[in-house]
């Protein structure tokens, strides 16, 4: 016997299924944005391959923006792997059209469409998407997770003298993690703020995967609608959220391109190890094999 649905009640249940998915699109319409610079790499030149550009930005006011982070999250399909590679902020870099700067000049240039084409050209490797927001938008984001849990490798103090992240073991809000994560006063530099960078943002995905972040799915959205800028579809953005949820990001390889520092003119540079760049393309980026083990990873 079939069991009829009264006309009511059937509309009601329709709009029911479709309020979450309209919600999701006013949420992606908010944070969609079309690079407008041209395709410069096919984009299908690696099957099974998907990069990933992900960039901090500096926004201060009406300035224009400069790139504090620049990392790519590189997932291979075909081994269900994944890995996360850093480029320093200060890298020597030819910028289109603006010939060699530091790298983090690109966005402040040309916004994300010129940061991605820069990484591209220096890398020679497909940027797929991209996923960049500012420092108010990453603080607030881990708040609205209800903050991480990080191993903090060294106490921070401020130019007060104060402590404002202590050392061990530590549940960070979000200021905390943005602190911890742009700390760069110590003998590393900015190669130590890379590995804070990254360990954070393992941080952050080992922390969405967890079932209690469903919870704080509506205040989590609200602020990716308001401070994160994607060209990625919903179709897309849908699979990559469910790859990552299958992803241990415990055991994410992290890379930072290294090199070394030097004076120019004046300004001080990261001057990158093309060996180094070179093979961490072809094991991290390509998913070829390597031929060096010496990598700067964790």
């Amino acid at each position: 016997m079939k069991l009829k649905v009264p006309g009511m009640k059937r509309k009601t249940i329709i709009v029911l299924l479709l309020l979450p998915l309209l919600w999701l699109l006013s949420v992606w319409l908010r944070i969609y944005e079309r690079s407008p610079l041209p395709e410069q790499l096919p984009r299908h030149t690696m099957p099974g391959i998907v990069n990933v550009l992900i960039a901090g930005v500096d926004q201060r006011g009406e300035e224009a923006s400069r790139a504090d982070t620049i990392m790519i999250l590189s997932i291979n399909h075909y081994s269900r792997e994944a890995a996360l590679v850093s480029l320093p902020r200060d890298a020597r870099v030819p910028i289109p059209a603006h010939g060699l700067d530091k790298i983090n000049h690109a966005m402040q240039f040309g916004g994300i469409a010129l940061l991605r084409q820069t990484v591209e050209n220096l890398l020679n490797v497909p940027l797929h998407y991209y996923l960049y927001t500012n420092f108010t938008g990453f603080a607030q984001m881990i708040d609205a997770l209800g903050g991480i849990e990080l191993e903090v490798e060294r106490e921070i103090i401020g130019q007060d003298g104060k402590p404002l992240v202590a050392a061990g073991p530590q549940h960070l809000n979000g200021s905390q993690a943005l602190t911890y994560a742009r700390f760069r006063s110590d003998v590393e530099g900015d190669f130590g703020r890379m590995r804070r960078q990254q360990q954070v943002m393992k941080a952050i995905m080992g922390r969405l995967r967890q079932r209690e972040s469903l919870l704080r799915l509506p205040l989590l959205t609200e602020q990716l609608a308001r401070h994160l800028r994607t060209d990625m579809s919903p179709p897309t953005l849908i699979n990559f959220a469910r790859t990552a949820a299958t992803l241990d990001f415990s055991r994410l390889p992290t890379i930072q391109l290294r090199g070394r520092v030097a004076t120019i003119e004046g300004i001080s540079y990261v001057l990158l190890d093309e060996d180094e760049l070179q093979e961490t393309v072809r094991r991290y980026l390509r998913w070829e094999k390597a031929t060096v083990t010496n990598f700067h990873a964790i």
